[in-house]
This record gives C-alpha cells, sequence and structure tokens, in this order.
C-alpha cells in the first residue's frame, strides 16, 4: 500500500491559511484591501481583545450578490482575474481569492453584503471551514465581514501570537499604513468600544499624513515629484535633522500597495549617507508608480514583496532623486536645545557646570579668596588658552553652607570642600561625582546611576503595592503622536495608571497627560511619553510584569539627576543614606555601576608610596 495520500479539504485550507493568516492584522489587511477593490469610500473597524475575539471590517463598496457570496469563502474563487496573462497585470490588491477562504478556516466567519439594487443583504456563516447555509438579513449597501475567536480551534497557532496589545498595535500598524496608501478612503476603528482612529475621505496624501502621523512630523517633511518614463516618485521625507531611533517611519508603496523591499531599503539608507548618524533612521514616505507589467507582486503569501523586471534602475531612481532633493534643502543641520532653551544664553547666564572658584565659594566663607577675582567683562574667550578661567566668588549660599566650611577649614583648603555625611565627609565634584570619605579609602558615587536605581526601586515597590503616588499636573500637558503610537499608548493604559502615569486620548494622533508619578516629577510629560512608547516595543516586552520593569528602567532614567546637575547637601546625603541602606543594589537598573571605591593600597600603589 502507497504512502502519499490527498490531504482532507479541511486540512489543505488550514496548510493554506497558515500562510495567509498569521496574526489578526493579516485579516485586517485582506479585509481592508478587498473594501478598496470593491470602490469602498469608508471603512468602519471594531476590534475586540486585540482581534483575537472579534475583528470585524464594514465598507460600504459595491457589495455582493447570494450566489457571488457562496462563492467568495471558496479557495481560488475570485473576480479579479480570470485568465494566466492577467498575472502580469495586476492593478487590484486581490487576486489569489485565498482571504476569506483562509479565514474562515481558522474563525468564525460571517459575512453579510448587500447590492445597492437588492431589496435585502444576504449573510453567510463559516465556523471554522463549516459553511452554513445563506439567510437573508438587514443592512446597509457594502459588506460587513466579521472573524470571531480567531485560532481558537488552532492552540498551538495561538500560542505564537503575542499579547492584545501587541496584536492591536500590529493592527494599527497595517491600518495606518493603507490609509496614507489611499488617502480618499475614510476610515474609523475601535478598540473595546474606544475610539482610536478616525479620518475623513478626500483629504490628499498631505493632509492624510498629518492626520495619521501627526501634524508636527507632516510640517517637517520634504515634498518631491519626480518621473522617468512610467516610472513616478512622489516622496515626503524628513531633513538630516529631522530622524528617528528605529525605522517605524520609513513606508514605501507601489501602485498604492504597501511593500517591503530590501532594495529599497538600501536606497533610502544610501541617500542619508554622510548626512546623518548610522544608528540614526530618515523619516521617508515613498509612493512609487509603474506600470504593472514591469513588475511582479505574485512572489510571496502576504503580497508583501515584489519581483521588479530592472530592479537596479529602480534603486538607482529612487536613491538619486532622494539625495537630490536632501541636496535641495542644503541647511545646516539644527542644533537640538531643549523647549524654551536658547543657543546662546544671555549676559547674565552662566554654564551650568560651576567652575572650581564657585565651587570653594560656595562651600567656604568670602573672607578668604579662593582664586583671584577678575571682573565679569574682562573675561574673553581667547583668554582660556592663556590663563584659568577666573569668576568673582559667587553670591549663591546654601543654607548650612558656611557650617561646614567653618568646622572644616583648618590648614587645607582643599578639606573644607567636604561636607559631613554622618559617618564620613563628602564632595560633590564636577557636579556628576560624589566622593566620599570612608576608613578604607575614597568611594566614588555616579550621581545619575545612583539617583536611578533609587526611583527604579521607589516605582517598583509603589507598583507592588498598588499604592501609585502621582502629580496632578495643573494644566495637563497634550503630546502629539503618530495614529501608531496613541494607540499603543492607550492599549497599555491600566499599566501606566499603577505608576501613576495618566493618559487621555486628545484629538485624532494627541494624548493628554494628566497625573505623572511623584518619583518622575523632574522628566516632562513628553519625555516620559517618549520613554513609555521605547519600552512598548513588543521585542521588548514578555508580559506584564516585564512591561512594568521595562518602563520604570527607561523613566527612572529620565527622571534622574544629569551629569552637571548641582545637588544641595540634603539631596547628597538622601544619596549617601539610601546607597548605604542598599549595599546588594550595585547597579542602575541598565547594568552601569553605582560605586567605585579607591582603597588606601590604590592610593599608595599610585603614588609609589608602597610596592
Amino acid at each position: 500500500m502507497g504512502v502519499i495520500r490527498r490531504l482532507s479539504e479541511a486540512v489543505a485550507n488550514r496548510i493554506a491559511a497558515g500562510e495567509v493568516v498569521e496574526r489578526p492584522a493579516s485579516i485586517l489587511k485582506d479585509l481592508v484591501e478587498n473594501a478598496i477593490d470593491a470602490s469602498a469610500t469608508h471603512i468602519e473597524v471594531h476590534i475586540e481583545g486585540g482581534g483575537l475575539r472579534l475583528l470585524s471590517v464594514s465598507d460600504d463598496g459595491t457589495g455582493m450578490e447570494a450566489s457571488d457570496l457562496a462563492l467568495s469563502v471558496q479557495p481560488h474563487a475570485t473576480s479579479k482575474i480570470s485568465a494566466v496573462e492577467d498575472l502580469f497585470r495586476i492593478a487590484s490588491y486581490g487576486f489569489r481569492g485565498e482571504a476569506l477562504p483562509s479565514i474562515a478556516a481558522v474563525a468564525d466567519l460571517t459575512v453579510t453584503t448587500r447590492r445597492k439594487s437588492d431589496a435585502h443583504a444576504s449573510e453567510l456563516r463559516v465556523r471554522y471551514g463549516r459553511a452554513e447555509a445563506i439567510a437573508p438579513a438587514g443592512a446597509a449597501t457594502g459588506t460587513t465581514v466579521t472573524a470571531r475567536g480567531l485560532f481558537a480551534e488552532l492552540p498551538a497557532r495561538l500560542k505564537f501570537l503575542r499579547q492584545e496589545r501587541t496584536e492591536l498595535a500590529h493592527c494599527v500598524d497595517t491600518l495606518t499604513e493603507l490609509l496614507l496608501a489611499e488617502a480618499d478612503l475614510g476610515a474609523r476603528l475601535f478598540h473595546e468600544e474606544r475610539l482610536l482612529l478616525d479620518v475623513p475621505a478626500g483629504e490628499g496624501r498631505a493632509q492624510r499624513i498629518a492626520s495619521l502621523l501627526g501634524e508636527k512630523v507632516a510640517a517637517r517633511l520634504l515634498h518631491c515629484r519626480r518621473e522617468q518614463g512610467s516610472l513616478t516618485l512622489e516622496a515626503f521625507i524628513g531633513a538630516p535633522d529631522f530622524v528617528k531611533h528605529n525605522a517605524e517611519h520609513q513606508h514605501v508603496f507601489l501602485n498604492g500597495r504597501v511593500i517591503r523591499d530590501r532594495s529599497l531599503a538600501f536606497a533610502i539608507k544610501d541617500a542619508w549617507r554622510g548626512l546623518i548618524m548610522p544608528k540614526e533612521h530618515p523619516v521617508a514616505l515613498l509612493f512609487l508608480g509603474m506600470d504593472p507589467a514591469t513588475v511582479d507582486v505574485n512572489v510571496h503569501p502576504r503580497k508583501l514583496e515584489v519581483r521588479f523586471r530592472d530592479r537596479d534602475a529602480v534603486v538607482g531612481f529612487v536613491r538619486s532623486r532622494l539625495r537630490a532633493r536632501l541636496d535641495e534643502h542644503a541647511a545646516p543641520r539644527a542644533l537640538r536645545l531643549p523647549e524654551g532653551a536658547t543657543a546662546i544664553p544671555s549676559a547674565g547666564q552662566r554654564h551650568q557646570e560651576p567652575r572650581f572658584s564657585e565651587l570653594v565659594a560656595e562651600r567656604c566663607d568670602d573672607s578668604v579668596p579662593a582664586w583671584p577675582s577678575v571682573p565679569a567683562s574682562t573675561s574673553r574667550p581667547d583668554a582660556l588658552s592663556a590663563a584659568p578661567r577666573a569668576a568673582a566668588p559667587s553670591t549663591r549660599r546654601r543654607e548650612g553652607a558656611g557650617q561646614h566650611c567653618g568646622a572644616l577649614r583648618p590648614a587645607a583648603r582643599g578639606a573644607a570642600l567636604f561636607a559631613d555625611a554622618g559617618s564620613g565627609r563628602f564632595l560633590q565634584a564636577h557636579a556628576a561625582w560624589i566622593l566620599l570619605e570612608s576608613e578604607d579609602g575614597i568611594t566614588i558615587l555616579d550621581q545619575h546611576a545612583l539617583h536611578e536605581r533609587r526611583l527604579y526601586e521607589e516605582i517598583l515597590e509603589r507598583f507592588r503595592r498598588a499604592e501609585p503616588e502621582s502629580q496632578t499636573l495643573l494644566i495637563p500637558e497634550s503630546v502629539e503622536l503618530s495614529a501608531t503610537e496613541a494607540a499603543r499608548l492607550l492599549a497599555a493604559e491600566q499599566e501606566l495608571a499603577g505608576l501613576g502615569l495618566l493618559v487621555e486620548a486628545f484629538g485624532r494622533t494627541s494624548v493628554v497627560v494628566r497625573s505623572v508619578p511623584l518619583a518622575l516629577a523632574r522628566a516632562s510629560a513628553a519625555d516620559l511619553v517618549e520613554e513609555v512608547l521605547v519600552s512598548l516595543d513588543e521585542d521588548r516586552c514578555d508580559g506584564p510584569l516585564r512591561l512594568v520593569e521595562k518602563l520604570a528602567a527607561n523613566l527612572a532614567c529620565r527622571a534622574a539627576v544629569r551629569f552637571g546637575d548641582r545637588l544641595p547637601d540634603e539631596e547628597l546625603r538622601a544619596l549617601i543614606s539610601w546607597w548605604r541602606a542598599h549595599p546588594l543594589l550595585r547597579n542602575c537598573p541598565h547594568g552601569r555601576p553605582v560605586a567605585a571605591v579607591l582603597t588606601h593600597a590604590d592610593l599608595e600603589l599610585q603614588f609609589l608610596r608602597k610596592k
């Protein structure tokens, strides 16, 4: 008896579905593309459980008659092509007839459709490959496709999916890309009855980019349109001073289709070569158009990859046109400054890091000058190489500073710089290091790493106790994001509230921050939101606790004191006391050590006092 046998239709359908339906976002992509092929002007998407419990797409397209509805869930049934020759001039999104049959094989599928001339709608339900009879239904013109319980009968496939928030983020990413390509299509997206996305039809590409990626992003993009024979390119690109930490804001469309092409990704990178740092990623939205006969889109199950007849010509065209537009811009890279900062300090401003003379003046009595006083008007930049920079003693005095200095002033002026920490004297050096005197020698503390670890532990402890301490902002701060970023942030609203960070939707692509964790009150709301989005990257979060740890680490790093921050004695004492109370916490959350020790033996060897 032979060992080769024909697979059952159910098994064959599920194998085929495995190539087409990877996750909820795969279903969303196919259903939206079907709606576009059906001449829809508006769609409405409803998602529950990140698309695992329910994913529904309703459109106002042409709809189908009952006989077409029955065929639509059969494998390889399509209205897009009819002959082999059609495969080489594909102008529609769909053409294989695989989408609905594949979805029906792995979900509980319901299709309700109605043409404008029909008296009523028709409805067909297919439960994991088992079709029921078509029944009349009430519905408006168009088609609604609903998939429930994705992979419920395939638990092995279900295990490969990520958390609900991650699957939702993929769905929003997918819809965002489709809507960027189809500016004439209006859409609304709901998750658990919450409106996440609402864009009107007929916006035009520039306005659609603003609606989905934010007005601030759109305002910084350079526009260009180029042609070469039948090849056209419309691009919206960021200047060299507008870059991102990943390639999330790079989108390539070919004849309206979202594609992923390594050659074009290289062309984008090469166009910015020498203008940005190697680890920076430019912002680029490319809309390519060409004769369908010069490109093959039938080379990938998800139709994301394509094969060009003359790849080198396309890549060269894209690279050269982008570089030419960047060269036309030819503006020097803008200096990145914090909000409200100015490039040139005013006459009364001083550098944040104090000079040695200022440090002495703050610690010691003004009656004994620590450095020759020179009028400020004589200080010139060109004098720095000729003599030490001098300054008048600072008039700023901390409460208690004179007491410390008076008690420690005997013969050695350097010793007067140290203040008493209870069990050892300390000094903040270069507004970056805390030098702590001990019986064994000198301990050097990294003020940023130490403060970061302290904040990290405080945030986690409050989360574990479910007692988040937050500071309500007197004026809530709005932060503009892309549609994807806003959806990702709002999907993690519960975890963020557990940390004391309260965010709400505010307009199309913005959120409003109403309170921040008390321990992170130093950081701005925009900075906190930026760090949260980094933490929400799916590759960095393996579960709710891991997410909280990532959030706590990134938020603590952003809010901790920095190099150059002058700290009053009481804050330095508090950091030293916390460090002594937690001897086992030797590193910051990102692995940097918080302390280093120079023993008496180390110093004796350094100064050749002991061999």
